[in-house]
């Protein structure tokens, strides 16, 4: 799938994207300018998070997440051009399979505290290998909720045109099974489920397969956990929503990723049919 802006009614979102998240990661192909001078240009107001820039230039060292990096550098022929694009405004969130990025905002319904950690920068799904599928996402900021926070991954694996829409707001999010993750206050502890909602069955994740480290959530799963409705693992689709309780209540959704859409999981290595 190529690269595409994500889109409302046709056209690009009311935002700009955040330098701390697609700006910092696309710098390394920009020879000779420093690291700050893009995240300047854009948003000379913006007080980027340290956690955040950590987080996203450990992946670009080749530390954690490095892997998301091949992903955009395999997807996106001119990442140049994609931030100029930010830059100009002619951008204002963008997708490539396997990864959404957009600028941290709260959607309008939500009736709650708008934590750093509730208000995502980055969201992934893909397979890289050995069939694990890695969901990943980069928080506005770390862990500060003394509340618990609630990070979905949800999935149409083919069924979810004949499910109801999980937000009557959101007809374009239609999954067919849900991965939820319950983080304590400030981070710890985290626990995990996977709910495949066209059975209506519940699996545990182990807690060893979720990973938080600062604003960075990951969780690893087997393709095998979240088996085809239909469709080839190639054509699952993806979208990623913070809530402050579980449910299908909107106003407890903080932020998604995408805003309204679902977008095709990312495959980079050739892995097993799922069934």
């Amino acid at each position: 799938m190529h690269s595409r802006p994500d889109r409302k009614s046709s056209r690009p979102a009311l935002e700009s994207l955040e330098g701390r998240a697609l700006l910092s990661g696309f710098q390394p192909l920009v020879p000779g300018r420093p690291r700050s001078a893009l995240i300047g240009q854009a948003h000379p107001s913006i007080a980027t998070d340290p956690a955040g820039i950590a987080a996203i230039m450990s992946a670009l060292n080749g530390g954690m997440g490095k892997e998301w990096v091949s992903l955009i550098r395999a997807r996106v022929k001119n990442p140049l051009a994609v931030i100029t694009g930010f830059v100009t405004g002619k951008y204002t969130a963008y997708s490539i399979s396997g990864l959404t990025a957009r600028t941290p905002g709260v959607q309008p319904a939500f009736r709650g505290q708008p934590y750093d950690q509730l208000l995502p920068t980055v969201a992934g799904a893909a397979v890289f290998k050995k069939n694990v599928l890695e969901l990943g996402a980069i928080m506005r900021g770390p862990f500060h909720n003394p509340e618990p926070s609630y990070f979905v991954f949800a999935f149409n694996r083919g069924a979810g045109a004949g499910l109801p829409a999980t937000f009557a707001s959101r007809p374009g999010i239609t999954p067919d099974a849900v991965v939820t993750l319950t983080v304590g206050p400030y981070g710890s502890p985290a626990t995990g489920t996977i709910t495949d909602l066209a059975t209506q069955t519940t699996q545990d994740i182990p807690s060893s397969s979720i990973k938080i480290q600062g604003p960075v959530v990951r969780v690893f799963l087997k393709t095998t956990q979240l088996p085809s409705r239909g469709w080839t693992l190639q054509k699952y689709h993806f979208a990623f929503w913070t809530q402050t309780q579980p449910g299908n209540d909107i106003t407890t959704v903080a932020s998604f990723a995408p805003d309204s859409t679902m977008i095709p999981i990312g495959v980079l290595k050739t892995v097993s049919a799922t069934h």
